[in-house]
């Protein structure tokens, strides 16, 4: 009843809009690939500004702003030996290994390979205008692995020259620095930062070390040209790796390493650069055109504390073109865009034994392959002035190849081909209320790292007989300004997937998958952005997730991985962040109080009660002041984060006999910020 009541009272309201509603409603790109206000569109996306990036933050990783996304999960692990794992609507928390099932770009370059493995840890949040965040079906017009989307854009640079410098210290030894250089010159636009983070870290052998450099320059040759040219670079000379602990190991201490990190010495190196070229062009005032493309290179040694280490060299790439026209159709809004896109890779991956974290002979040497060639068509249509119509389709082409150098039996090659359509409509019952719907079909193909082993106990491989999995989503939901100062988003959404991949036998390090589950993911996400009086202004986002399987499923040897109803390992089925903030424009002053909730999740696909971790419930606080003096900008904050001192399992590692990667304990960050502007 009370939903009705809401409802009506929506309906019925004809108040007009006010400037405090556009900036609620932002405008996004990674929807429809023209910017768009978020507010019309018939899906559910998020934006959250640069400014909200950094604002009191370390800005260190996504992490931390990823609570105030409904729908989307990014946990810390405790240290920076694993990339951040990621997961939209439960696509993604089954990944063994950083972001699988989730697309991720920066300034429209993939950060996730053809075989759909991705990474969150070369996205520079310094130098970020905003990230966007896509859920739901029409993620599947991005391909392979696109159970959402998650795209970063870098700022352009200030029109003065201005030059920033930021010294960040907090507990755990942790200091990081930022330099940006910024401005204009005639017809060039610039920005360009590098930042280095250090930290002993909360847990005992988690001690490391980061350095990212990030740059954009934009040549606008005249207004309807423009070339952008882009390039990044992330260096972890020392990454100390503290293992995932059991159950009992982190009741009884969650600050120790895990089992044989030291006598391992258990660690990483990583190297990650890449630089790309977009190209920008109005052929009129209806047609323009946009090319990218981008190339590569990724080092990765990790020792492991299963005596053995294990080696990727990557070399990557990668073309895109669009073309969009503005047009008409009995004389309403027409817009469409048809492209294609190339990306490849090219892997050495090798292992070795190791002993005391020394390497040892190798063991295995591979060539790994894969490319994809995909075409696709996005239209927006309006034909009457109350309905939207936004479709599109995706054509996908995946070539895999695998050489054992060692061992030339062990070799193959597969071929994937799949069609990925999606249909949305938007109905604009007044300016203040949207209920739109869609529907979309989306897959998800093996990665190099599902392929590996074909038979985890005797260790062969490659695995390359895994199916794709395929997934049908729905998507309903209502956008409305309940006031002039106030934004609710509501959806509701089901995925239906079969062939889902899933770890089917274990054997120490080794693993191998099987395409046998068949799953469903219903749930409810909920946002409201409120500006109050007096400059306080209030954010809630809360998520409902049920995601389970729907067939029983037994490996090999006849052991019972999964029950039907038993919920997917990784998901949360509540979630919710709560932000309450007020600022006091005179002084400069900014502060927040935050509230981040995740219900108990499971570490197994079997839901064993013994590795399922418990709920938890954290604390954030922070403040900021902001100082302008003549050419000079001062920004100085303090944050506390887990002010109750909470001892939690920040996140699980699916599967895995050691799977409770612990939180941080109570800690705090001081930072300055200060800016020139060469006028």
């Amino acid at each position: 009843m009370k939903i009705r009541l809401f409802i009506f009272s929506l309906l019925v309201s004809s108040i007009a809009f006010a400037d405090d509603i556009k900036q609620l409603a932002p405008t996004v790109v990674t929807a429809t690939r023209v910017a768009t206000d978020s507010f019309d569109l018939p899906l559910s996306i998020d934006s959250v500004t640069g400014e909200d990036l950094r604002e009191g933050r370390v800005g260190a990783n996504l992490s931390e702003v990823a609570p105030r996304i409904p729908g989307v999960v990014i946990n810390w692990r405790g240290g920076a030996a694993q990339e951040l794992g990621i997961s939209t609507r439960g696509f993604g928390a089954r990944s063994a290994f950083g972001a699988k099932g989730v697309r991720i770009y920066q300034d429209g370059i993939p950060l996730t390979t053809p075989d759909g493995q991705g990474q969150l840890g070369a996205i520079n949040l310094d130098t970020l205008g905003s990230v966007e965040f896509l859920r739901g079906p029409f993620s599947v017009l991005y391909g392979n692995s696109s159970g959402g989307v998650v795209q970063a854009f870098t700022r352009d640079g200030a029109k003065d020259p201005t030059l920033s410098v930021t010294a960040m210290h907090g507990s755990y030894a942790t200091n990081r620095d930022v330099i940006t250089a910024e401005g204009q010159y005639k017809q060039l636009n610039y920005i360009v930062s590098t930042s280095q983070l250090n930290t002993e870290g909360y847990r005992y052998h988690s001690a490391f070390r980061k350095d990212n450099f990030n740059s954009k320059l934009t040549y606008e040759a005249n207004s309807d040209t423009k070339l952008t040219l882009l390039a990044n670079y992330i260096d972890q000379p020392y990454t100390n790796d503290p293992i995932a602990l059991t159950p009992g190991n982190f009741l009884l201490n969650p600050k120790q390493s895990g089992s044989a990190a030291i006598a391992q010495n258990t660690r990483l190196y990583r190297y990650n650069t890449y630089a790309g070229v977009v190209l920008d062009h109005n052929i009129s005032e209806r047609d323009s055109v946009r090319f990218m493309t981008y190339t590569g290179h990724r080092e990765n040694l990790q020792y492991l504390n299963t005596n053995a280490a294990s080696a990727i060299s990557r070399d990557y790439e990668g073309s895109d073109f669009r073309w969009t026209r503005k047009d008409s159709l009995f004389n309403k809004p027409l817009t469409y865009t048809v492209g294609f896109n190339y990306d490849s890779m090219d892997d050495m991956r090798s292992r070795f034994t190791a002993t005391s974290g020394q390497i040892g002979p190798r063991t295995r040497l591979e060539h790994q392959k894969a490319f994809n060639i995909d075409e696709f068509l996005q239209i927006s249509y309006e034909p009457f002035e109350q309905l939207l119509l936004l479709a599109g389709v995706r054509n996908s082409r995946m070539n895999f190849s695998d050489r054992d150098i060692l061992n030339s039996a062990n070799s193959g090659y597969t071929i994937y081909n799949n069609i990925s359509p999606v249909l949305g409509l938007t109905y604009k019952i007044t300016p203040r209320l949207n209920l739109y719907g869609n529907y979309g079909k989306g897959f998800e193909t093996p990665t190099f790292n599902e392929t590996t082993y074909l038979n985890a106990q005797a260790g062969t491989g490659p695995n390359l007989g895994l199916s794709p999995s395929k997934s049908k989503n729905f998507e309903v939901g209502l956008k409305a300004f309940v006031t002039d100062n106030t934004r609710v988003n509501v959806a509701l959404f089901k995925t239906d997937t079969k062939n889902e991949i899933i770890a089917f036998d274990v054997n120490g390090s080794q693993t191998q998958y099987a395409s046998v589950a068949n799953t469903e993911r219903t749930g409810v996400e909920l946002s409201l952005d409120s500006r109050l009086p007096y400059n306080f202004n209030f954010y809630e986002a809360y998520t409902y997730l049920d995601a389970a399987f729907k067939n029983k499923i037994v490996n090999a040897t006849n052991a019972i991985l999964a029950y039907d109803g038993n919920r997917l390992a990784g998901t949360y089925r509540n979630s919710s962040y709560t932000e309450l903030s007020w600022k006091y424009p005179a002084f400069g002053f900014q502060s927040s109080i935050e509230n981040i909730y995740y219900g108990s999740v499971n570490g197994f696909d079997s839901n064993t009660i013994l590795n399922t971790a418990e709920a938890y419930s954290l604390i954030n606080l922070k403040a900021s002041f902001r100082q302008e003096i003549s050419n000079w900008k001062l920004n100085e904050f303090i944050r506390i984060d887990n002010a109750t001192n909470k001892a939690y399992v920040s996140n699980v590692k699916v599967n895995a006999t050691d799977n409770f990667e612990p939180g941080n304990n109570r800690n705090y960050t001081i930072g300055i910020t200060t800016s020139y502007a060469f006028k």
